[in-house]
């Protein structure tokens, strides 16, 4: 029987290759977006979940109230795993991180800039990031030991490292500033980790260079605790949650607290202390965004399904009268879906592997033909075949459901039930692509208000390069050097991006201040003609100068900081933290120090050029050629030993809002294929419409109706649906448009803009898709169409 069906479905395809074309183009683009969603959604949700004692690794972090408003943050003082480790026997292990930077590793005159870390000594005893030589116990065990990744053993000794046991023992030079001995060689950390090194030095080596990491006044290190086994999370929060103010009671107000490790990608974000998301966000509105085209494509099959069901009237009538009983047809029927999904299938398979770079460059991942797991393709085929049964459900049952005597009298009809769930579907289908556009027209505009916003300083045409080595050595010659070359404007330093500064803190006091108050400062350290290399708008005073000897006492602050201060006039005010009495000289314009979703908060330039690790150096508009290649030849003259490497300002810019970025390329990808996947259905309605009404037109056309009049009236029904799914869907996109702003401090204001744009679009779309049917049957000979039965 089953090869009967099949037989029996082959025939009807080959018979109807128009909409069979219709139906299959529209389920294979559906599934295939949608795989890509589930591969994606699959990759994110599996960070952190490789490691072996997983469920019992935990981050800490620190819950502080300032001014009444809750602040959580990952950053630990440098004393705390000791702590945690020796007073709380919950705690299996306590390792610190640091934040992750790039190492100048030198090795027999070949020279590397990899990306490292520093860590614990039983960060490998944690974490399953497996050694293919050392021991996991020992290799962090001295400050002079360092663990490589696999990728960098191959660079520095060759494809046969392993075999030649060439790596373990050897001696590497790492800044130019210390020998560290391979104790260890670790496999690749996967892509799916937060935690990725090519270098891994000791904690311990860092401690002993910076005496400020042993006090508990300051909060610097990630760190991560691996409870034992049977361990309860919420006894142990509530044991550890005073840690800091047991061994720091002069400072902050601050709770601890551990967050599950595995967590810690997709629920990173936040708000007055309280977990509110993050990443799974996204994750969440793109996996209903991956349902929504799949009932899209489905609601095409359905309707095309529907609509020709006079056409198969008869054959039902026959096979009932025969026999055949509602069962056995709607398993004739459905087996025809299945097999148009089968080929949907396959088709979907082949662009999913075809399409599988480009996916890439969108979303900046690294996936492979080979990494399509069977678990991928187990979800896959289930989707698939869900699909296929939801689009061939309801056609089915309704066939089968035809009455044999009505129809072989030739007295039956199409119930009006099925005429107006057509309409309805295409309503539904319509509103959906709409929802889809009208929020995507919300991120793009986002977006470009992000990347076009005043941002209190000029990110274009400004270079970056890392300050060590000789350029450090001998800044003020270096600057004065790349001060002579064409291109350069101007030349300075500072303390990590200026948009997007760490390091803050509640210590800045002046005359007049509320003991009460503990409003968090931000602060950069920089070097002279910093304000002057990023165009920062200088309001009042002068900015830090080389004429003056004490001006590393002098401050420089924004307006939230004068705000904070109570002052409208604060320059020459006395302003005082970390040790250091100074007085404010100057006054800059607002500048964003953070990303969007973060308010502007008081910020601090300190002259401080011995603590700078970013050169800045600003290039004439047009001129970028001549800088680069005058700034490579100095740089190579000071720095002869270090690669030449820069990054432009305006790419960090964008680096901060990667998955903004994303979000928008998906998005518009996605409005994209949801219209188009909208107009195949469209154009196989607006066909068997023209179809039906052949007679009609040519009765109308005897009678003078002229092509641009038909046109307008085969166009006018699927008009009034496009247009009703547009006032359906709007309330709803204005909801989800004002939830997805409501995550900037700084963003656009909801505009009818975005509506007009979605709805003039769909309707335009719509009218391109019917038209080409109406105009074909307005412009056919109506002596034809008369004679049409």
């Amino acid at each position: 029987m089953l090869k009967n069906y099949l037989k029996t479905a082959y025939r009807n395809i080959l018979r109807q290759k128009g909409y069979a074309f219709i139906n299959v183009v529209g389920l294979s683009i559906g599934l295939a977006c949608s795989f890509f969603i589930l591969l994606w959604v699959m990759h994110e949700t599996s960070f952190n979940r490789f490691h072996e004692d997983g469920a019992r690794i935990y981050r800490v972090l620190r819950n502080a109230t300032l001014n009444g408003e809750v602040y959580t943050w990952a950053a630990t003082p440098g004393p705390m795993a000791e702590a945690l480790r020796t007073d709380y026997p919950e705690i299996e292990n306590a390792v610190h991180t640091w934040w992750g930077q790039d190492f100048l590793i030198t090795y027999e005159g070949q020279s590397f800039r990899e990306n490292g870390n520093f860590a614990g000594a039983d960060f490998f005893e944690v974490f399953t990031f497996p050694l293919l030589q050392g021991d996991p116990a020992t290799v962090l065990e001295t400050e002079n030991s360092v663990v490589i990744s696999e990728s960098l053993a191959r660079k520095l000794f060759g494809e046969d490292w392993q075999v030649q046991n060439a790596a373990l023992g050897k001696s590497i030079t790492i800044d130019h500033r210390k020998d560290f001995t391979i104790t260890g060689i670790a496999k690749d950390a996967p892509d799916n980790s937060t935690i990725t090194f090519d270098v891994m030095l000791p904690i311990e080596e860092f401690f002993s260079r910076f005496e400020w990491t042993k006090g508990w006044g300051n909060n610097s290190f990630p760190l991560y605790v691996r409870l034992k086994e049977g361990a309860s999370l919420a006894e142990v929060n509530a044991k550890i949650a005073d840690t800091v103010e047991r061994h720091n009671p002069d400072g902050l107000n601050e709770v601890i607290f551990l967050q599950p490790f595995e967590e810690m990608y997709l629920y990173g974000d936040f708000t007055n202390g309280v977990n509110t998301g993050g990443r799974i966000e996204l994750i969440r509105i793109f996996a209903v965004v991956g349902v929504f085209l799949l009932i899209i494509a489905s609601i095409n099959f359905m309707n095309l399904a529907t609509a020709r069901s006079t056409q198969r009237s008869k054959e039902i009538g026959v096979r009932k009268s025969l026999g055949a009983t509602q069962q056995s047809l709607m398993g004739q029927f459905l087996s025809e879906t299945m097999l148009l999904a089968a080929v949907a299938f396959v088709l979907a398979m082949a662009l999913v592997v075809g399409l599988l770079p480009v996916f890439n460059t969108i979303t900046g991942k690294h996936f492979e033909v080979t990494d399509l797991s069977p678990s991928f393709l187990a979800g896959v085929f289930a989707i698939a075949l869900v699909t296929g049964l939801l689009a061939g459900s309801y056609p089915a049952l309704y066939l089968s459901s035809f009455n044999p005597v009505a129809i072989l009298r030739g007295t039956f009809r199409q119930k009006p039930s099925a005429e107006r769930l057509r309409k309805g579907l295409v309503v539904f289908q319509f509103a959906l692509s709409t929802l889809i556009i009208v929020s995507t027209a919300a991120v793009y505009f986002q977006i470009q208000y992000i990347m076009e916003k005043d941002l209190g300083l000029d990110r274009d045409n400004v270079v970056s390069i890392n300050l060590e080595g000789g350029v450090r050595d001998r800044y003020e010659t270096f600057r004065q050097e790349l001060m002579g070359r064409p291109g350069i404007v101007n030349v300075s330093a500072s303390s990590g991006n200026p948009l997007a500064i760490g390091s803050n803190t509640t210590d800045p006091t002046w005359d007049g201040k509320d003991p009460n108050d503990e409003t968090l400062f931000s602060i950069i350290n920089v070097h002279y003609d910093f304000v002057e290399t990023m165009k920062m708008q200088l309001l009042a005073g002068r900015t830090h100068s080389r004429a003056f000897g004490a001006d590393s006492s002098g401050y420089i602050i924004n307006e939230q900081t004068a705000k904070a201060m109570g002052m409208d006039d604060p320059v020459g005010a006395r302003l005082d933290f970390w040790g250091r009495s100074g007085t404010v000289i100057g006054v800059v314009k607002d500048f964003h120090m953070a990303t969007f979703d973060a308010p502007i908060s008081p910020t601090i330039l300190r002259l401080e050029p011995g603590v700078t690790d970013q050169v800045w150096i600003r290039t004439e508009a047009g001129k970028t050629r001549e800088a680069l290649a005058g700034l490579k030849e100095v740089y190579t003259q000071f720095n002869p030993g270090y690669p030449f490497e820069y990054v432009f300002l305006d790419k960090r810019y964008e680096d901060l809002y990667r998955g903004v970025l994303v979000m928008g390329k998906l998005a518009n990808v996605f409005a994209v294929i949801a219209i188009l996947i909208s107009c195949l259905g469209l154009f196989g309605l607006a066909s068997f419409t023209a179809e039906r009404r052949t007679k009609e037109i040519g009765i109308r056309k005897v009678l003078g109706a002229s092509a641009s009049n038909l046109v307008m009236l085969l166009s006018m029904d699927f008009t009034k649906l496009v247009l009703l799914g547009f006032i359906l869907a709007s309330p709803v996109a204005y909801w989800l448009i004002d939830k997805f702003l409501s995550s900037f401090e700084y963003r656009i204001g909801i505009s009818p803009v975005m509506f007009i744009i979605a709805g003039v679009a769909a309707l335009v779309i719509a009218w391109l898709t019917v038209s080409y049917q109406s105009y074909k049957a307005a412009t056919a000979d109506p002596v034809k169409s008369l004679r049409t039965e």
